[in-house]
């Protein structure tokens, strides 16, 4: 009997062990980790520059990592000839050969129009979305919904309000753009609903950032663009906010862990986008890329300096580029936005691609006529490049208010009633940058240039380029 008993005593100890032991392994189960990888503010950059970036490069680098999301912020087009010839194809046919998951509709993806635009989202194998665009665009979606690993995660589109003011007005005839805050506050509970965990994939400011993270604390990822200076990682409250800079020079990861569904750790890093190009990618970009061979290659002058723009400053550039305005309508002002001057022109030879990279919008060579109260006002809105006058500044002061003073370059006072002859673009003209006084002048012609030729025609006079500061713009206040 006793023996008995002490062998059921063995079995009952032995079956408590199994289920103390069973417990434990429910408690202690291993988490679901979840890989993304993602990119913003690509601009048609299919290949390396300066030896950085190009999307076969990033296609060796996504499949090597193997993520379970491949995302992208906004802002694939607009920035190289090959894009722009081609007007975003070979970008959208690359990322389907990586396989994204989903995009988000920037500002610049307007740039080539929207029947363009709608073409391109037909021909993506993946979802190209924004919540707070409306517009009769086919296609764009407010957000998705995508299974991994069992974990349904919420993927929710947003599109900068700047849109209105860095896209072409003529680009947006009927599309309405709404503040993103409110925008989550109606698309959100809907995605809660079908998901477990929800990110957004922001294009937008830092300041429309900002007040997404502080309304919505319970979103913990946005995957940012639109500004291309942040580069990397930024908490914002709870809220982790990743960026990857522009142009493909960076690939971001993002590590996801889940207990069951609840996400519990969160790891982000960058990578740099150098070395070995996937030959799949490649291939597929190559007709593309040696159809604009030749024309990129030639030589149209050179430098003999290094020439970068500054949004702060006076720069060698922006008054090139005035004068080369200036120069071709053989107008009193030259007024050219800053936003407009994408690129900067290495010392040495100049190459014909270079200067597209300068100017990668259509905009076009415009002349009017303004009075002298007009152009200061033009001049107040924010710091321009400019040509034939001088301009004092207070960059604390609201747009509108920060020109202290101007007078034409050899000194003489810019009188209120007199009437100027200005060359500027037709981007300008229609509003774009905020500049609405542009659209109020007279004798308004639109000579039809495209802004690049303009710059093009005048290096090739100029032959060799020598530049220098000569104080027509001096800023006494910066932010």
């Amino acid at each position: 009997m006793i023996r008995i008993a002490r062998t059921m005593l063995r079995t009952i100890r032995g079956a408590g062990l199994l289920i103390v032991a069973a417990s434990l392994g429910v408690a202690a189960q291993a988490p679901t980790r979840v890989t993304i990888m993602h990119t913003n503010d690509l601009h048609g950059q299919i290949g390396p520059r300066n030896g950085q970036g190009g999307l076969a490069e990033i296609a060796t680098i996504m499949r090597a990592g193997r993520p379970d999301l491949l995302l992208d912020a906004g802002d694939l087009f607009t920035g190289t000839y090959v894009d722009d010839r081609f007007e975003g194809r070979p970008t959208i046919l690359a990322m389907n050969a990586i396989g994204y998951t989903a995009g988000t509709i920037g500002n610049h993806e307007f740039d080539y129009g929207q029947s363009v635009l709608a073409d391109r989202i037909r021909e993506a194998k993946f979802p190209l979305l924004s919540a707070n665009l409306e517009s009769a665009i086919p296609g764009i979606r407010p957000f998705v919904v995508v299974r991994v690993k069992g974990i349904r995660i919420g993927l929710i589109g947003l599109t900068t309000a700047d849109v209105r003011t860095t896209t072409h007005p003529r680009n947006l005839a009927g599309i309405r753009v709404r503040e993103a805050v409110e925008t989550l506050h109606e698309v959100l509970p809907e995605v809660r609903a079908r998901a477990d965990f929800v990110i957004v994939m922001a294009h937008l400011t830092d300041e429309e950032e900002r007040r997404v993270a502080a309304a919505f604390p319970e979103i913990r990822l946005i995957i940012g663009g639109h500004n291309h200076s942040v580069v990397g990682p930024v908490q914002r409250g709870e809220t982790l906010i990743a960026k990857t800079g522009s142009i493909g020079r960076n690939v971001g990861q993002i590590d996801l862990e889940f207990q069951g569904t609840r996400m519990t750790r969160m790891d982000a890093r960058l990578i740099p986008v150098r070395g070995r190009p996937n030959r799949e990618v490649a291939s597929l970009l190559e007709p593309f890329t040696q159809a604009v061979a030749k024309t990129l290659a030639g030589i149209v002058g050179e430098s003999t300096a290094d020439l970068a723009k500054s949004d702060r400053a006076e720069s060698a550039l922006a008054n090139i580029v005035a004068d080369a305005y200036r120069a071709r309508a053989t107008t009193q002002i030259g007024i050219a936005n800053l936003g407009g001057i994408r690129g900067s022109i290495p010392r040495g030879p100049i190459q014909w691609n270079t200067l597209f990279e300068v100017f990668p919008f259509r905009d076009t060579l415009v002349t009017l006529k303004l009075t002298g109260a007009q152009l200061k006002k033009t001049l107040g809105v924010r710091l321009v490049a400019i040509s034939g006058a001088r301009a004092r500044y207070d960059l604390t002061k609201a747009s509108g208010d920060r020109l202290i003073a101007a007078t034409l370059s050899n000194g003489d006072p810019i009188m209120d009633t007199r009437i100027y002859s200005v060359a500027t673009n037709d981007f300008l003209v229609a509003g774009g940058d905020g500049f609405g006084e542009l659209g109020r002048g007279t004798d308004i012609s639109d000579t039809g240039i495209p802004v690049r030729d303009v710059l093009t025609d005048y290096v090739r006079n100029q032959r060799t380029l020598r530049p220098g500061l000569d104080g027509r713009i001096v800023v006494e206040r910066a932010p």
